[in-house]
C-alpha cells in the first residue's frame, strides 16, 4: 500500500497542476498571488459564462504578460467536464480564471473534484465574491447577513418563489437578504433591479403575507467594482424607478430593524455612490 501511495504521489508531481483562480469583481481585484500564478502556468483558461468580468476584458491578456487565453463556454466546462482543461494538464500547469470568488460556482467545485480524482494537484486562489463587496460596500453588518438566494424569471409560465421564503425567514430573524439576480453571459440575460423588485411586487400580490412592500428598505447595487459603480439604499418603490445602468445587477433586502450604525452608514453609502 505505501509503495502504491509513492507511485502515485510520485505520478502526480509529473503532472501539471490545476489552479482555479477568482479574478474579483474586476480586473483591478486580482491578487497579487494570482498574478504570479497566470504569469507562470503552461495555459490559462477564462470561464465565459458564469459571471461578468467587469472593466476592459482584453486587459487580462495584458495583466499576464501579453500572453494568449482561451475562453471557456458552459458547454466546454459542463457538457464536455472541462476536457480541455485536462488536456492541457498533461502539458503542464494550467489555471482557470472565473469572475468573483473562485468557487461560487458549482461547476468549479465539480471540477477541483474531478481534477482530484484524475490524480491531479489543485489550488484555489480566492478573489473578492460578490456577496463579501455587496456587505461591505453597502455599509450593513456582515453578521447579520442571512441565506442568499437568486431571483429567477419565470420559465414558461411557472414563477419561482423560492427567493421570497428566504426573505421571509432572513425577516423573521432579523437578517438581511442579499439576492443575486438571474445572468446567463451566454444568452444575454441579465435580470435589473427593476425587473427584480416587479417580481418580488407581484408575488406578494398574489400571496399577501407582507414580506414585500414598497416602503420597504432596500440596497441596490450595479457594476460593483467598476468606475461605474451605484449603490442606493431606498425604499423599494422608489429603487424600482432609478436607472442603474448596465448590469450586472445586485439587491439587498436589509434587516427590518437596522442597528443605529447601520443608518448611519447607508446615509453615507447613499451620499457617496448614489449618483
Amino acid at each position: 500500500m505505501n509503495y502504491l501511495l509513492r507511485v502515485m504521489r510520485c505520478w502526480s508531481r509529473m503532472k501539471g497542476k490545476l489552479y482555479i483562480i477568482g479574478a474579483g469583481i474586476s480586473l483591478d481585484y486580482l491578487t497579487i498571488k494570482a498574478l504570479k500564478i497566470l504569469r507562470n502556468v503552461k495555459n490559462v483558461f477564462l470561464d465565459g459564462y458564469t459571471g461578468v468580468l467587469l472593466g476592459d476584458g482584453s486587459r487580462l491578456a495584458e495583466i499576464i504578460g501579453g500572453r494568449e487565453y482561451k475562453v471557456l463556454s458552459r458547454r466546454d466546462l459542463e457538457d464536455l467536464n472541462g476536457e480541455l482543461i485536462f488536456k492541457a494538464l498533461e502539458e503542464g500547469d494550467v489555471a482557470l480564471v472565473s469572475p468573483g470568488d473562485a468557487l461560487i460556482a458549482t461547476t468549479h467545485v465539480n471540477l477541483m473534484i474531478e481534477a482530484r480524482r484524475r490524480g491531479y494537484d489543485v489550488e484555489v486562489v480566492p478573489g473578492v465574491s460578490i456577496i463579501s463587496a455587496s456587505i461591505s460596500v453597502s455599509g450593513l453588518m456582515a453578521y447579520k447577513l442571512g441565506k442568499v438566494s437568486t431571483i429567477t424569471y419565470p420559465k414558461e409560465g411557472v414563477v419561482y418563489e423560492y427567493f421570497y421564503d428566504v426573505i421571509k425567514e432572513n425577516s423573521a430573524r432579523n437578517l438581511h437578504t442579499l439576492l443575486l439576480l438571474e445572468l446567463d453571459v451566454e444568452r444575454g440575460v441579465f435580470m435589473t433591479i427593476r425587473d427584480a423588485i416587479q417580481i418580488l411586487f407581484d408575488i406578494e400580490r398574489s400571496r399577501g403575507e407582507g414580506v414585500i412592500s414598497p416602503n420597504r428598505l432596500a440596497v441596490g447595487i450595479s457594476r460593483l467594482g467598476d468606475v461605474e459603480m451605484k449603490v442606493c439604499p431606498d425604499e423599494l418603490g422608489k429603487l424600482i424607478n432609478i436607472d442603474f445602468g448596465k448590469p450586472p445587477h445586485t439587491l439587498i433586502i436589509t434587516s427590518p430593524k437596522l442597528h443605529f450604525i447601520e443608518k448611519d452608514a447607508l446615509e453615507v453609502v447613499k451620499d457617496v455612490y448614489c449618483r
